[in-house]
């Protein structure tokens, strides 16, 4: 098991080779990396390793949080960002061994986010429970959404509603009218890191997570997160930065990253005095257009399904949540803490207003 710091920064060649099998960049060495430099202490750390003849052939990133009184193991920073996660692993044997060892463990844990296609639930239903006695939990399935590229832009562009490419067309003349629009996606050098996050902490605070206290400017450990991702993944090439400019004038912005052969956006952000051009939209429609161009596999839009992303045509990605408790006593009171949890906030949700009625 990892606990330290000191070797997890020398597992980076390694991390990568299981990471690009699964292909999710959310699971990539400078994603994890980041996340525990942002939202995790070093004696959080309980990241779970399987070698075969030496060589690491399974990996789950997890740390340990505390709720309440109660202590369970997660996977690193997925409560924070709420991105796909899971476990890593080269083939079925490695899951299978991978999967007893964290069942060993006795502690209660919480895979979240994980791809509903993954082996990794099938996994945990045969052979474990049978030695390991515990209770075993699935939670709903959550959708992000992606778009296939399995034809040119313009075939994918001539399905769209002929309101939304009026939409597009008509945003454009909008902007051209203030001066020349241009479109810069680009990995960036280390120099150019700060001036090109700073651009985008400034446009994505003008919009409305400016005004709820969610921007990057208002949530320093997330865009600290960011920002070592940023390094990390652009030392790599992974990286990508998006901005639509207007006379020069940057107006909105991406975070994100070509993995695996797929686009990948994290952030979006637009500055809200061009609104009247739909600046958001605008680059979009061009950074799709650029991951057709590049015959990337598809574009992935990440976060959750969104209504207003409706109007792309696309498919559903499912994640759901694993969380395994043991008949322990630390298994079942996280187990308790954890229904408890989940009732309150269902009753949060579903509460009601009730106003007094006059009775005349």
């Amino acid at each position: 098991m990892v606990k330290s710091y000191s070797v997890l920064e020398g597992m980076a060649e390694e991390w990568d080779v299981l990471a690009e099998r699964v292909g999710i960049p959310t699971l990539s060495y400078a994603w994890i990396v980041a996340g525990v430099e942002a939202f995790h202490a070093e004696d959080q750390l309980s990241i779970v390793t399987v070698r075969r003849r030496g060589e690491l052939v399974g990996l789950a990133p997890l740390v340990e949080r505390r709720h309440g009184a109660a202590v369970r193991l997660e996977l690193i920073g997925v409560s924070f960002l709420y991105e796909p996660s899971g476990l890593l692993y080269r083939d079925d044997e490695a899951l299978a061994y991978l999967i007893e060892a964290l069942c060993q463990m006795r502690r209660p844990i919480a895979l979240a986010r994980v791809p509903v296609e993954s082996a990794v639930a099938s996994r945990f239903d045969r052979g474990p429970l049978a030695s390991h006695p515990g209770i075993l939990m699935k939670g709903g399935i959550s959708y992000s959404l992606m778009v296939p590229i399995s034809s040119g832009w313009i075939a994918y562009l001539e399905k769209l509603s002929s309101r939304r490419r009026y939409d597009l067309r008509r945003a454009r003349r909008r902007a051209e009218q203030r001066g020349p629009v241009t479109v810069r996606i680009f990995c960036p050098k280390e120099d150019e890191l700060a001036a090109g996050m700073k651009e985008f902490v400034r446009i994505e605070a003008t919009g409305w997570k400016g005004r709820r206290g969610s921007s990057l400017k208002q949530r320093p450990a997330m865009r600290q997160f960011f920002e070592q991702y940023a390094l990390q993944a652009s030392r790599a090439g992974v990286f990508r930065f998006a901005f639509l400019d207007v006379a020069g004038i940057p107006i909105a912005a991406q975070l994100a990253a070509l993995y695996a052969d797929r686009y990948w956006v994290f952030k979006i952000g637009y500055d809200e005095a061009w609104s009247h051009c739909s600046p958001g939209w605008q680059l979009l429609g061009e950074t799709i257009q650029y991951a057709f161009e590049q015959k990337l596999a598809s574009y992935e839009f990440l976060g959750s399904d969104e209504t207003w992303l409706h109007g792309w045509i696309t498919e559903r990605r499912g994640y759901q949540t694993i969380s395994y408790y043991p008949l322990t006593w630390r298994g079942l009171y996280g187990l308790t803490v954890d229904v408890v949890g989940r009732i309150k906030n269902r009753l949060v949700a579903t509460k009601t207003i009730v106003r007094p009625v006059a009775i005349s």
